[in-house]
C-alpha cells in the first residue's frame, strides 16, 4: 500500500536489527553506581521530608538521610548486608561524609557517627522511619522524576509532532512484573509427614498468586506485582523511571487499570507526551480512556478480536463493503470462485482533534475504485456513548446511534496505529525497555527474591531501586553535558 501513511509491514527476515551489544564504555561498576547515588540530589530532597531525631527516648546515632541512602544502595549491591558492608571501609565512609557535606551541609555531616550503621540498625529504621512514610516519599519521588525527565530532554513541549511516527522520547512505556516472594512458604505452619512435628514458617503477608505471559500461556508467579512507567531516549542508562505502583489484584484488568491511572497522571504533567506503549493487557476500554485524553496507545491487537462488518458505502454506480480487521478498516473484495477477501484500505492521514474535555481520532481513508478513488473519514480508538455527540444522519436527519447503542466496540476493533504496519513495527519494540527494567530489578534481588517482608517494606526497596536507576541516568546526563 504505497499510499498508506503507516507503511507496508516488513517481513521478519527483512526487518532491521536495532539491538546492539553493550560496550565497555557504557558499563557501570558497583563503585560507580554507589557514587551516583551519593551525588543524587533527589535522595537528599526526600530525606528532608523524614522526621529528624527526637529529643525523647534513645538518641538516634544517624539522621534519616543515611537510611535512605542505604535503601538506594541495596539494589546496587544486591542485599542489605552487602549495602552496609560497602560503607564499612574508612575511605568509603569518608566519601559518604563528603557527599552529605556537599548536598546537605556541614551540620548534617557533623551528625554522622564515626562508623556506618549496622544491618540491625537499618532494619529498625526501615520499619519505624522509612516504611511509615513511604507513601509521602513515593509522591515526592514522582514529582522530582518528572522534573528530571524534562531536564534531560524527554517529552519536549515545543518539538514537532508526527502522530503517525512519534519519537521514542515522546512516548511513555510501562509494564508490570512480579518479583518472587521472599519465602516459598504459603502457610504459617505445616506438619512433617514423616515425624509428625509441626513446623513454623515465615510467610510474606503481601504475597499472592499472579498470572503472567498473557492469557494463552499463563504462568503462575507468587509475590507482589509492581507497575513501572518510564521514558527514555536511545542509549543505555538514559531511562528515567517516572512512577511505580503496587498492583493489588491478580487479574489483567487490575494491572491495566493501574496503568491507565498512572499514565493519565503523568501525561497531565508532561505537555510533550504524545502517547503510551503497553502490551496485550490493554483492551479497547483502556485505549478508549487514554485516547479521549489525546494520547496515542500503541499495543498489539488482541488475538480474540475477530473481523466485523462495519459499513456499506454507496457512491453512484459503485458500492464498497467495509470491515474491521487487524485494527483497521478493510474492504471486502469478491473473488471469482465465489469467496471473498479482506483487503486493507490505505490510510492517508491520522487526524487528532483535541478538545478541552475530550479528544477525537480519525483515519482519513482513500478507498480505491475503478471509477476513481473515494475519500472517507472513520473515527477510531474511541467507543462513543449516548453522552457523546454523534451527529445526525444526512439521509434521514435523525440522530446517529452511538457505538455502545449498536453494540460496536470501536476502540477494540480500530487502533490509532494498526498493528500490521511498518509504523507499528518501528514503535512497538520500544516497549521492550520495560522488560529490560524488570530484568534489572530481578538481578538486583538476592537469589532473585524480594529481600523484605510486608508491602510497606517492599515498597521501600522498590523506591530505592528507582532512585538508584535515576541516579545513574542523572549522573551520565551531567557527564554528557559537561556539568
Amino acid at each position: 500500500m504505497p499510499d498508506d501513511i503507516f507503511g507496508e509491514p516488513l517481513p521478519a527476515l527483512v526487518r532491521p536489527r536495532r539491538k546492539r551489544q553493550l560496550t565497555d564504555t557504557e558499563q557501570r561498576s558497583v563503585t560507580q553506581r554507589i557514587e551516583d547515588c551519593l551525588d543524587y540530589p533527589v535522595i537528599y530532597e526526600l530525606a528532608e521530608l523524614l522526621p529528624p531525631p527526637g529529643h525523647v527516648g534513645c538518641p538516634r546515632r544517624y539522621p534519616s538521610l543515611v537510611y535512605l541512602l542505604l535503601a538506594s544502595l541495596m539494589p546496587v549491591t544486591g542485599s542489605k548486608r552487602s549495602a552496609v558492608g560497602a560503607l564499612t571501609t574508612p575511605a568509603q565512609w569518608s566519601r559518604v561524609r563528603a557527599a552529605v557535606r556537599r548536598h546537605a551541609g556541614r551540620r548534617a555531616a557533623a551528625l554522622l557517627a564515626p562508623a556506618p550503621p549496622s544491618r540491625a540498625q537499618y532494619l529498625y529504621a526501615e520499619e519505624n522511619i522509612l516504611a511509615p512514610h513511604i507513601d509521602m516519599l513515593q509522591e515526592a519521588f514522582e514529582h522530582h522524576a518528572l522534573q528530571q525527565a524534562v531536564a534531560q530532554g524527554l517529552f519536549p513541549a515545543g518539538s514537532a509532532r508526527n502522530w503517525a511516527g512519534p519519537r521514542r522520547g515522546q512516548l511513555l512505556a510501562g509494564d508490570a512484573t512480579v518479583p518472587k516472594a521472599p519465602s516459598k512458604a504459603e502457610q504459617a505452619t505445616t506438619e512433617d509427614t514423616a515425624t509428625g512435628r509441626v513446623l513454623s514458617h515465615r510467610i510474606d503477608p503481601a504475597a499472592r498468586v499472579y498470572y503472567e505471559n498473557g492469557e494463552k500461556a499463563k504462568r503462575a508467579a507468587r509475590g507482589t506485582k509492581w507497575f513501572f512507567a518510564s521514558g527514555r531516549e536511545d542509549g543505555y542508562w538514559r531511562r528515567v523511571i517516572l512512577a511505580f505502583c503496587h498492583v493489588a489484584g491478580g487479574a489483567y484488568e487490575d494491572e491495566a487499570a493501574v496503568a491507565v491511572r498512572t499514565f493519565t497522571h503523568l501525561s497531565s504533567h508532561l505537555p510533550g507526551c504524545m502517547g503510551v506503549l503497553y502490551d496485550g493487557a490493554f483492551r479497547g476500554t483502556h485505549r478508549d480512556a487514554l485516547a479521549r485524553q489525546g494520547l496515542l496507545v500503541i499495543n498489539k491487537q488482541h488475538g480474540s478480536t475477530a473481523p466485523r462488518a462495519y459499513e456499506l458505502l454507496r457512491y453512484g454506480r459503485c458500492r464498497h463493503v467495509l470491515w474491521c480487521q487487524d485494527g483497521r478498516i478493510a474492504e471486502r473484495i469478491g473473488l471469482d470462485d465465489g469467496t471473498s477477501h479482506l483487503v486493507p484500505v490505505p490510510v492517508t492521514r491520522l487526524e487528532p482533534r483535541h478538545g478541552p474535555a475530550k479528544s477525537r481520532w480519525y483515519h482519513l481513508l482513500r478507498i480505491p475504485c475503478r471509477h476513481g478513488a473515494h475519500t472517507h473519514r472513520v473515527p477510531v480508538a474511541i467507543t462513543t456513548t449516548p453522552a457523546d455527540r454523534t451527529g445526525t444522519d444526512r439521509a434521514t436527519g435523525k440522530p446517529r446511534p452511538s457505538d455502545s447503542e449498536r453494540e460496536f466496540h470501536r476502540a477494540e476493533h480500530l487502533q490509532q496505529i494498526p498493528q500490521d504496519t511498518r509504523a507499528h513495527q518501528l514503535l512497538y519494540p520500544y516497549r521492550s525497555d520495560a522488560e529490560s527494567l524488570h530484568n534489572q530489578l530481578d538481578q538486583s534481588l538476592w537469589n532473585r527474591r524480594m529481600i523484605s517482608y510486608g508491602l510497606a517494606r517492599q515498597k521501600v526497596y522498590v523506591l530505592g531501586f528507582t532512585l538508584s536507576q535515576n541516579a545513574t541516568s542523572h549522573r551520565l546526563h551531567q557527564d554528557r553535558n559537561g556539568q
